[in-house]
């Protein structure tokens, strides 16, 4: 029988050290800007004496879990709000927390790429792009870096954290394919299988999907727009919008999108133990009833640790290979 273990480290004006919670759990998300962690503590915990709960906005928050006191690091970011009631819930967010904060460089560019864009704002960060991602005209309106990444993210390109050898690392872009797919875990249902439950899983073929992506592109004196919409007349509407692009540039930008979206192979998700943890873009390989699956690049994965187990809720994202 596995013992869960957990360390939770929070540094603020002192350092403060628990290894006993309620519960965590923890979201990690291509789609979002902002990955979430919410630790729920015990109803008794003491903080040395003091009255009142020692800990504060923006405190510094690391958490590793684990079975048998093997942990892994499993989050890295700040507090953004400590709960009023018993039991105590500290919601956090990753490094995207101070982006929230840091002061746009507004600038006006008559063609930039993304990486150029982002590099421009004096970022304190690796930024790893996938992809040619040009943007053409562009125009840095927004008040906070995370509110330009916000509005790339209605335009089409996603934007998040991943750590890489213990430092954050911002991605960004629109199909995030990687020269590297090598298999990082292999998951297999059945009796000596690490899948727990598979019942959301279902096979999908691009060729039967229905999808319809409309892109709008406002133009620089913000009145003109350009609309083009590509895919199936009666698939699913998926809408898109950014800024400057030619009708040529718009259908491109268009069909990239309807390239992510539609693929062969297995979507949606499946529960695994916790051990080990996957993060967003790992490839990992899926054996059903004994049959080979292909890889497949992980979209999301939400992490629960308590009471109940120590699970990892996994969703699929585009196929990386047979």
């Amino acid at each position: 029988m596995y013992k869960l273990s957990c360390r939770i480290e929070i540094e603020g004006s002192r350092r403060w050290e628990l290894t006993a919670v309620t519960s965590i759990e923890i979201t990690r998300d291509t789609e979002k800007l902002t990955d979430e962690c919410k630790i729920t503590l015990p109803k008794k915990i003491k903080w040395d004496g003091e009255k009142e709960i020692p800990l504060e906005r923006g405190n510094k928050v690391k958490v590793w879990t684990g079975y048998d006191d093997r942990l892994e690091l499993a989050f890295v970011g700040y507090i953004r709000d400590i709960g009023i009631k018993t039991p105590l819930v500290i919601t956090c967010e990753d490094d995207m927390f101070k982006l929230k904060q840091q002061a746009t460089v507004k600038k006006a560019y008559k063609s930039v790429t993304v990486e150029q864009l982002l590099k421009d704002q004096g970022l304190a960060y690796p930024i790893n792009v996938m992809g040619e991602q040009t943007l053409g005209a562009y125009r840095v309106t927004e008040d906070t870096v995370a509110g330009l990444l916000g509005k790339l993210q209605d335009q089409g390109v996603r934007s998040f954290f991943k750590y890489i050898d213990g430092k954050p690392t911002l991605y960004c872009g629109v199909l995030f394919d990687r020269d590297e797919t090598a298999i990082m875990q292999v998951f297999q249902n059945g009796e000596n299988g690490n899948i727990i439950s598979d019942s959301s899983l279902e096979q999908q073929k691009a060729d039967t999907m229905r999808l319809k992506v409309k892109a709008i592109s406002l133009m620089p004196d913000n009145k003109k727009k350009v609309k083009i919409e590509v895919g199936d007349a009666d698939g699913e509407l998926r809408t898109l919008h950014t800024y400057n692009k030619t009708e040529k540039e718009l259908k491109a930008w268009a069909e990239q999108e309807i390239k992510r979206l539609k693929r062969d192979g297995l979507t949606g998700s499946f529960t695994t133990f916790g051990y080990r943890l996957v993060d967003k873009l790992d490839t990992i390989g899926l054996i059903i009833d004994g049959v080979k699956q292909g890889k497949y690049q992980v979209k999301k994965n939400v992490i629960k640790y308590g009471t109940s187990g120590y699970r990892q809720e996994i969703t699929l994202g585009q196929r990386a290979g047979g």
